[in-house]
Order: structure tokens, then C-alpha cells, then sequence
């Protein structure tokens, strides 16, 4: 099964999400929000999917939002985009299988916080996490602003969710964000050794696991997500949100 802009596998007992979105630098869409969304929601219930592996086509991991489909959606106030971005990120909190985010290269924004929801995170040494909200006048989303200070103590995730400071591959290891850190011309190699983790796991001992996990904190990030969403629609219709959108296309058309 895949798509043009999605592609996804599934091969013994590992599923593959691919955001093959090179252009917009793997930006999550409507569809990118859908198909993660609906691909773990089915897979719940498929006891043929042991584990999921969620990565990126090309240079980037993802640029985060795509802002066209964010303005349009979100900007005029528009619920249908609220309601997708919800139930991906639910999506992501309560998948009872092994969830694995291959960082292939940069990312930001929604591509960091759902990281964050992750079970396993392992990132290309190429890899940067880059949070910039507050520069077009967003606030923390993803469960980010519980999920950062618990990963990265308070210090570093306000100076992620507040200044925007982008952390490289080696940082977000001693941090304890990402499991290990992959030489580049490497990561086709450990891909390769992820895709054989379905024959060597246990299903109902990879289900009772996350269960035993996810009993501490699931319902924590379930209400922390709504928080945040009702936040997060106040600013897309502020004004400080569109002059941000502006200057940052200002400066995207001049690069």
C-alpha cells in the first residue's frame, strides 16, 4: 500500500511509514496527518505489525508543518484541521505496538514533538531538532510541553520551546532524546537490521510491554494534547501568527 507522498510497507511484522514529501522537505499535510493516523489506528489492531518505523525520503526528516495547508486550514478557523492534527498525535500516544522514528535529517516543529512520542527515537548524525514556535507566534504542541522538561530537564526544553535553539544529533543523545546516533553513510545499514526486529519480537510481549509503559502516562499526554490544542487555535488566528508567517516567507523567498 502506498502512495505518491506516502509510501508504506509492511514486511515481517515491520511496518514502514515513509514521508516522501522531497519537495517540501517531507512537510506533514492534511494527507501526511491522515495516513499516519489511519495506518496506526488499523495497525492497532493487526497483530501481523509487531513494530512501526516511521522515517523520511531525502535530506530531511521533516520541515514540520506544511504552512500553505496550515493557513488555509487552521488560519481561517477552519475545525477539520484541529480535529486531524489531534487524532494523529492521539494516534501517536496510544499505539500499543513498538514505535520506532528512523531521523534520517533535520527536523522541526511537529516532526520533533511526535518524535518525542515515540517509543525509540535513533537519528543520522545529520540529524537537528528545531522547535522555532514562538518565531511565527505558535506555542508548544505534540505534548511537547510535557513530554521536553520530562526528556530534557526544564532548562533545555525552554530553551527549545521558548528560544527555538535547534539541537544537533550528539546534544539530543546526551540528552536522552534519541536512543543512538547513526553515521550517515550508515543508516541504510541499520534500517536494514530494524526491518528484522518483527521475527524476533514477541507480538503479545511487545503489547503487554507498551501497556505496562503507556498505563503511566497515557491518559497525562491525552489531556496535555488537548491543552495545547486549544491554545494552539487561539494563535492561528492571532495576528501575531500572520505577521510571523509573513516575515518567514519574507525570508524564504530570499533565500
Amino acid at each position: 500500500m502506498s502512495s505518491r507522498e506516502m509510501i508504506l510497507t509492511l514486511k515481517d511484522g515491520v511496518r514502514v511509514i515513509r514521508i516522501n514529501r522531497p519537495k517540501t522537505k517531507n512537510a506533514f499535510d492534511s494527507n501526511v496527518y491522515t495516513t499516519i493516523t489511519n495506518t496506526l489506528t488499523e495497525d492497532a489492531q493487526n497483530d501481523n505489525v509487531v513494530v512501526t518505523i516511521i522515517t523520511g525520503t531525502g535530506e530531511y526528516y521533516s520541515s514540520g508543518f506544511d504552512i500553505k495547508s496550515a493557513m488555509s486550514k487552521f488560519g481561517s478557523g477552519e475545525e477539520k484541521g484541529v480535529d486531524e492534527l489531534k487524532a494523529m498525535i492521539n494516534a501517536f500516544i496510544i499505539y500499543p505496538k513498538l514505535l520506532i522514528a528512523l531521523i534520517n535529517g533535520p527536523a522541526i516543529g511537529i516532526a520533533v514533538t511526535t518524535a518525542a512520542l515515540c517509543d525509540i527515537v535513533y537519528a543520522s548524525e545529520r540529524a537537528t531538532f528545531e522547535t522555532p514556535f514562538l518565531r511565527i507566534g505558535l506555542c508548544a504542541e505534540g505534548c511537547s510541553s510535557y513530554n521536553f522538561p520530562n526528556i530534557l530537564g526544564r532548562s533545555k526544553a525552554s530553551e527549545m520551546l521558548f528560544l527555538g535553539k535547534k539541537m544537533k544529533a550528539h546534544e539530543a543523545y546526551q540528552f536522552g532524546f534519541v536512543a543512538e546516533v547513526i553515521p550517515h553513510e550508515k543508516l541504510d545499514e541499520f534500517r536494514n537490521k530494524l526491518l528484522k526486529l518483527g521475527k524476533e519480537l514477541s507480538v503479545n510481549g511487545v503489547k503487554i510491554t507498551k501497556k505496562l509503559i503507556l498505563n503511566n502516562y497515557k491518559n497525562v499526554l491525552c489531556e496535555c494534547n488537548e491543552r495545547e490544542l486549544n491554545q494552539l487555535v487561539e494563535c492561528f488566528v492571532s495576528e501575531e501568527f500572520s505577521e510571523g508567517i509573513m516575515k518567514f516567507m519574507s525570508r524564504k523567498s530570499k533565500l
